[in-house]
């Protein structure tokens, strides 16, 4: 049975039928597979989506590459692309169909820089997340976690007084 991996741009994924077209639509109608939930089916939007894994396999031997190697067919849709690309260590090729909203652009290269690229840990997105929620909280409650009641009226008056005096 075919197989993809829905990763969305919040870090969450979701095991389901791999698209039936190339991303030609707006919305991809799959099939869940997750274990342990009670969805059968979803709706899901390809603005919500990082990119969606279609296959993972080991690469043929011949391949040479010195960073990330994508290999020369990009497949172009309506609503996205879908290509391969094999991992660094050339351990595995990896399918994947990423939507437009995705993408910052696909950029072709006249040399190779090389340099060691800087690497990102594997928990970078939670701890994003949760350093933007603590802010938000910080901003709602204050520095003393007390929820702070909003007067605008009434704080723009002693802020003109103040200024007044």
């Amino acid at each position: 049975m075919a197989h993809a991996i829905y990763c969305f741009l919040d870090g969450e994924t979701l095991h389901g039928d791999p698209p039936r077209r190339e991303l030609d639509s707006p919305v991809i109608e799959t099939r869940v597979h997750n274990v342990g939930t009670n969805n059968r089916g979803a709706f899901v939007p390809l603005s919500s989506l990082k990119y969606v894994l279609l296959d993972s396999r080991s690469p043929s031997p011949e391949v040479d590459l010195q960073r990330y190697h994508s290999e020369r067919e990009l497949h172009s849709s309506r609503y996205g692309v879908t290509l391969s690309l094999i991992s660094p260590d050339r351990s595995e090729v990896k399918d994947l169909s990423i939507p437009f909203t995705a993408l910052k652009g696909i950029f072709y290269l006249k040399t190779w820089e090389g340099g060691e690229s800087p690497t990102l840990e594997a928990d970078w997105v939670p701890r994003i997340l949760e350093e933007r929620e603590r802010e938000q909280v910080r901003r709602q409650y204050g520095a003393t976690g007390n929820p702070r009641r909003r007067m605008p009226l009434l704080e723009r008056i002693i802020r003109r007084r103040r200024i007044a005096e």
